[in-house]
């Protein structure tokens, strides 16, 4: 190889020249399926695609939306992660709505005035915060505003006679509040109408968000985003954001019926190792490695291709991610010209992978550690003589046999361990799995 592997995170890369370029999962085909529904729903609708993190929602979503703006759909593209540190969400997706909209349209200045009335709205609940004003009442509560804590401490306004002319000055402006809201959400409607194709939006990350910001964003959604012709597409990770609404709510809360009153229709977007026959999955996953060590500058070679083998066989066994598997890509970018025992060196990535602190412990030969991953292991080995799998029955072996080593305190060594070490010039073979570490760690 004549040049090293590029070492940086940054590798992923989410659209391309083309929408749906180096397809390895044919998600093209979940697309197309989903934009036939976008025809059919003029009234508007809540759709939420559902997976697992590392799974590849990210990547889906915004090929497909860069296929919706390629067939000239309004798209809108919303990375809540990034964007949770704004006050309310109803501004952030105001915002990008009209970044959509030409200048000098003058449903965007309606649109924006509208807005603007209903940020008013919104700003007594969330910066006043008088939901703890009246439920608190505790002298010195930091939730209390800068006027009610004054008075407090300086003892010249009686703290009942604010909180009512607080209260009463809000029941007064909740109609003009409603109407703002009303008369936004029918210049949206306006807007809206005015295009030949639904406006599609949609919100990334929102599982991996704060989860007041989250809830409150499909929310908002629903109260103030709900219009004819108007589609958002959440990406999301269900389980996540049901945890998020419990957080929120309570741990005794119906979650996933909540959820269901905001959103319509859950989708979940296909695993890579759910369905079709053993070998079109690791092709596939293949076709994926190579991918990944390309983004990485490797040059493709028979040690690569070793690397790739082992990875993909392990990733069935420890339910690999895609983004499980970009890791252990760049792992392996760190331990290179390593070129040999690489079984060896994909279990011991997938281990950091996976479980970072099981690994830090089996470094410092921690034996509950050595334990633990032996029971793991030894659960595989039932599973895959079940379905007579000869590659795992090959190696799980080795690996069992190797905590087992560290268990006993090497007085007695596997013949699968023995064989394996008997190769290696180890001095004393209780360094073999920090020798490991290290190659993908910083051996200082």
């Amino acid at each position: 190889m004549s040049e090293q592997p590029i070492l940086s995170s940054n590798t992923r890369t989410y659209v391309e020249d083309s929408a749906f370029n180096n397809d390895t999962f044919n998600r093209k085909q979940l697309a197309d399926k989903l934009t036939t529904y976008l025809e059919r729903l003029k009234d508007g609708a809540v759709l939420s695609i559902d997976a697992p993190w590392g799974s590849g929602k990210s990547w889906f979503g915004r090929n497909w939306a860069k296929q919706l703006e390629d067939e000239e759909y309004n798209v809108v593209y919303i990375d809540a992660f990034e964007q949770d540190y704004i006050e309310d969400p109803f501004m952030l997706i105001t915002a990008e709505i009209l970044d959509t909209i030409e200048d000098g349209n003058a449903l965007k200045d309606d649109l924006k005035k509208g807005a603007v009335e209903v940020g008013k709205a919104l700003l007594p609940v969330a910066g006043k915060a008088i939901a703890n004003l009246v439920g608190k009442v505790l002298l010195a509560s930091p939730d209390l505003t800068g006027e009610v804590q004054e008075a407090i401490t300086g003892g010249t306004t009686n703290i009942v006679e604010m909180t009512s002319e607080y209260i009463k000055e809000n029941l007064e402006s909740y109609g003009q509040d409603k109407l703002a809201m009303v008369e936004f959400k029918d210049k949206l409607s306006q807007y809206a109408q005015t295009q030949e194709k639904p406006i599609v939006i949609f919100v990334d990350e929102l599982d991996r968000c704060k989860p007041n910001f989250a809830v409150s964003l499909v929310e908002r959604i629903k109260h103030l985003f709900d219009v004819p012709n108007v589609v958002f597409v959440l990406l999301l990770n269900r389980e996540q954001l049901e945890k998020a609404v419990q957080g929120v709510y309570g741990s005794g809360t119906d979650a996933s019926n909540y959820l269901g009153k905001f959103i319509n229709f859950f989708f979940s977007l296909p695993q890579t190792n759910s369905s079709g026959d053993n070998y079109t999955k690791q092709d596939k996953l293949h076709q994926f490695v190579n991918l990944t060590m390309g983004k990485y500058k490797f040059e493709l070679s028979s040690t690569t291709d070793s690397f790739a083998e082992s990875i993909i066989f392990m990733a069935y066994y420890f339910n690999l991610s895609l983004r499980d598997i970009e890791k252990s890509c760049a792992l392996y970018a760190f331990a290179y010209p390593l070129k040999d025992y690489l079984h060896l060196l994909v279990y011991v990535i997938i281990l950091k992978v996976k479980n970072i602190e099981l690994f830090n412990k089996l470094v410092v030969g921690d034996i509950s550690a050595h334990i633990e991953a032996k029971n793991t292991i030894e659960n595989l080995i039932r599973d895959v003589k079940i379905k007579n799998d000869q590659y795992g029955i090959d190696y799980l072996p080795f690996y069992s046999e190797w905590h087992e080593a560290y268990i006993n305190g090497f007085n007695n060594v596997g013949k699968n361990f023995s064989n394996e070490i008997d190769e290696r010039d180890f001095r004393d073979i209780k360094t073999i799995f920090p020798y490991f570490a290290k190659k993908i760690d910083l051996d200082i």
